[in-house]
């Protein structure tokens, strides 16, 4: 019989399990299995915490079916070329009404290009856009009306333009 020693044939290098070269399941040492476990445990706990962090921050309020509220031309218009904070652009009558003043040469107020996004924005036809720009001092109040929204404006040099926008009933 042979002794424990010469299990091996002296001839062959003696094999020693490498325990870094990945999880081995049998020959994993415990402490190594528990850090795993903790590990994979605290990456769940991290991805339930965001979904319940989305799910309560109303994510996914896009989806179909969901109730969106609604605005009026006027309150898009006004939330897309709209300054905050200003008196020159104003929304009333629950969104059903916009004023809107223009500088001129002794007042403050919306620059043209602001004029020109609103607008656009309320799909103002160019026959109304060329009365208005074409409006004197002298013409007093006038007024434009298309697809439910009626326009009334004025014009003086010193003050600009004022117009007011409201969404027929």
């Amino acid at each position: 019989m042979t002794e424990p020693s010469q299990l091996m044939p002296p001839d062959q290098p003696e094999v020693v399990p490498n325990i870094d070269a990945g999880p081995v399941p049998d020959s994993m040492p415990t402490t190594r299995r528990h850090t795993y476990l903790i590990a994979a445990a605290g990456v769940a706990v991290l991805i339930a915490a965001i979904g319940i962090s989305l799910l309560l921050s109303g994510a996914g309020h896009d989806e179909p079916g969901a109730e969106q509220p609604t605005r009026t031309a006027i309150e898009a218009a006004h939330a897309r070329c709209g300054p905050s904070g200003t008196e020159y652009a104003r929304v009333g009558d629950g969104g059903r009404t916009l004023t809107l003043n223009s500088h001129g040469k002794k007042s403050s107020g919306l620059a043209y290009a602001q004029l020109e996004c609103y607008w656009t924005m309320l799909e103002m036809p160019d026959s109304v856009r060329a009365e208005v720009e074409a409006t004197r001092a002298l013409d007093g109040r006038r007024s434009g009306e298309w697809d439910g929204i009626r326009v009334s404006w004025s014009y003086h040099p010193d003050s600009g333009v004022q117009m007011v926008f409201t969404l027929a009933d």
